[in-house]
């Protein structure tokens, strides 16, 4: 996903550079849930791609 360093860190969910990573102006990595970032994260996608190729075998 796309985003900048913020200033200061915002939230208390995740790990990392998530309460820095910022999706917005107001939003870091840190202030979703596990879920919301599930849906944007590159990581997230790689399993999903994985996991459809494996189940074809």
């Amino acid at each position: 996903c796309e985003g900048f360093i913020g200033e200061e860190p915002i939230g208390e969910n995740g790990f990392g550079y998530d309460p820095i990573f910022m999706i917005d102006d107001d939003t870091s990595m840190a202030c979703l849930t596990d879920e919301e970032k599930n849906r944007i994260s590159h990581r997230a996608k790689a399993l999903e791609k994985l996991v459809a190729e494996l189940s074809k075998k």
